[in-house]
């Protein structure tokens, strides 16, 4: 199937659209030559899209641009130490697959036809201005993105993003050329961000976007130093649809049984951590500190009350590798009086959004029982955000596959979790 005249249009009008994003913006040439890679590979979608509907045929499809001005905030007192200026530009590219009114489940319906995009975009942080001997990186950040309306008039819609995945820099801390950035301790990075896109529906096929969005990037704390860097960020995006959208319609759709009322999880996770306390006991020259095995197992009763949500209490063991009395008797000079231990346990509440056999846990959790030391890198709050994927093909009762990050203070990378578990 060849492209057609309409479709080498819309590709011009894209292609102009983020050459003038080129233009203000002013990425580095690099980053122009990826786009341009990119863009080749996202025209096959026009000329091979079926004309049928199906799962992979056009009606599904959209492809946007997007530019943001970003602003680098001051956690971690970053001016103090690397920077002497905090705004930067960002440029990229996102091809999107939105959930259909005419073939999409009761779960699409349920959250007003959500849309997944693979995207990827260049943030010229490089670029700003840094202390003498102090370096900052460009980002190169490749993620999905879940946007889904929370209001809908007309041509007028406004909701949540968010988007997850991977960043590349190419400046991290060194302990010998740049000994001041301690924010970024490794070339890859996590990439989440979070927002709000307020768009206008002005052609059928074409969609113009205000966005506004909070970002993080860090490594969870496998390698430190990592304080990991925040970013809060404005921009427009400019999207085509494939073909002309269909206004969602909320047609009668049989709606899946769910296991309504109390129900137990049980599991187990694992992971890494690097103190950033040791890094300092034993001085910069130490890098990279060794990582420190974390091991999770726990329970949790949860009340289903709809089919998209559910509430809970949980319960946690946990054993945490550590050396915090060397780094007691380095640093202060003397051993905690009440002793150490590698277990801890807590208790958390949780708060889950379930999306067919998906589900997204929010966690709020104490520490009730913990003895790590005067120089201890844990707070007497921990927070986790994670996702779980309940397997299908159990009938009894559920197995899940899980991952999560926990953090500290609510700005702290503590661990990055993989766990599986079983639901009944």
């Amino acid at each position: 199937m060849l492209p057609n005249a309409e479709n080498l249009e819309q590709i011009t009008v894209l292609n102009q659209y983020f050459q003038y994003l080129c233009y203000v913006l002013k990425p580095k040439p690099r980053m122009k030559k990826i786009y341009l890679i990119v863009l080749a590979l996202l025209t096959t979608l026009p000329v091979y899209s079926g004309p049928k509907k199906t799962i992979f045929s056009k009606e599904h499809f959209n492809v946007s641009v997007h530019g943001r001005y970003q602003h680098m905030l001051n956690e971690m007192d970053i001016y103090d130490e690397v920077l002497n200026s905090y705004g930067s530009a960002l440029v990229g590219i996102q091809v999107g697959y939105g959930t259909h009114p005419s073939d999409s489940s009761w779960w699409s319906n349920a959250f007003n036809y959500p849309s997944i995009s693979l995207g990827f975009s260049y943030d010229n942080t490089g670029d700003l201005k840094t202390y003498p001997s102090t370096h900052m990186g460009d980002f190169y950040n490749l993620y999905l993105a879940l946007e889904f309306d929370f209001f809908r008039a007309g041509i007028f819609s406004i909701g949540p993003v968010l988007e997850i995945g991977a960043s590349f820099t190419t400046e991290k801390y060194s302990p010998r050329r740049n000994v001041s950035n301690r924010y970024v301790g490794s070339t890859v990075l996590a990439n989440l961000a979070g927002g709000l896109e307020a768009s206008f529906r002005f052609l059928p096929q074409w969609e113009l976007a205000l966005t506004g969005y909070l970002i993080h990037h860090s490594n969870g704390m496998v390698q430190v130093p990592n304080w990991g860097v925040n970013q809060a960020a404005v921009g427009t995006k400019l999207k085509y649809y494939l073909a002309p959208h269909e206004r969602p319609r909320r047609i009668a759709l049989e709606k899946p049984d769910y296991p309504k009322g109390l129900r137990w999880n049980v599991y187990t996770a694992f992971g890494g951590h690097s103190c950033d306390w040791e890094l300092i006991a034993k001085g910069p020259e130490a890098y990279p500190v060794k990582r420190r095995f974390r091991a999770i197992v726990g329970a949790e009763a949860a009340w289903r009350y709809c089919r998209t949500l559910s509430t809970g209490i949980g319960i946690e063991g946990n054993y945490a590798d550590n050396v915090y009395k060397e780094m007691d008797l380095l640093l202060r000079g003397q051993e905690d009086s009440q002793g150490y231990s590698p277990f801890y346990t807590s208790v958390h509440l949780i708060q889950n959004i379930h999306y067919s056999d998906f589900s997204v846990n929010i966690a709020v959790g104490w520490y009730t029982f913990k003895k790590t030391g005067l120089v201890e890198d844990m707070g007497k709050c921990f927070q986790r955000i994670g996702v779980r994927y309940h397997l299908p093909q159990m009938k009894a009762g559920q197995a899940f596959l899980s991952f999560g990050m926990r953090s500290h203070y609510f700005d702290r990378s503590y661990c990055l979790e993989y766990g599986a578990g079983f639901t009944f």
